[in-house]
């Protein structure tokens, strides 16, 4: 009996000695350096049916970086959804490019086009992520996307990925 009460006891030290360690780990920061959105630039007025370009130059000194975090908030009515972008392999470590955001027209006349605001941020493998950035935007008509400014108007710029959005249908109440 007294055999099974020492290994009882070791048992139960075991497990809170574990639970103690996985609570800690779970406490700590990540490891390594977090991603850094150096330069970034997006008009802030777009037409109808325009895909309009997130320019964005961004390193991680680790080389890790995993994707783009972004949400899409509609003129004042709060926070859209989280969603992700993957970034490819080669651009881990540095990257020069651009997003492409699509945007559907509303399906309705009553759904509104107004003004969005795209917040996005860089998370990388070890759950480090980069300071947000916010790009508000004006869907107008017949307006001309702004020119983008160096480093982002060379000819060499690449697509890093795509963004899809549809204007919600309002709701009858």
């Amino acid at each position: 009996m007294d055999s099974f009460c020492r290994g009882l006891f070791i048992l139960t030290l075991s497990v809170v000695i574990t639970s103690c360690t996985t609570v800690t780990e779970r406490g700590t920061k990540p490891q390594g350096s977090p991603p850094v959105i150096k330069n970034s630039f997006a008009a802030t007025e777009v037409s109808h049916g325009d895909t309009w370009k997130i320019y964005l130059e961004a390193n991680d000194p680790d080389g890790d970086m995993r994707k783009f975090v972004y949400n899409i908030k509609i003129s004042e009515r709060g926070s859209g959804r989280v969603n992700y972008v993957h970034i490819r392999k080669a651009d881990r470590e540095r990257m020069l490019g651009y997003l492409d955001v699509i945007i559907a027209p509303p399906e309705t006349a009553q759904a509104e086009w107004g003004n969005l605001t795209l917040t996005l941020y860089i998370r990388d493998r070890a759950g480090n992520s980069s300071e947000k950035v916010a790009f508000p935007v004006a869907m107008t008509r017949e307006v001309k996307q702004a020119s983008p400014p160096s480093p982002f108007n060379t000819g060499e710029l690449k697509g890093v990925g795509k963004i899809f959005y549809a204007f919600p249908v309002p709701r009858g109440d």
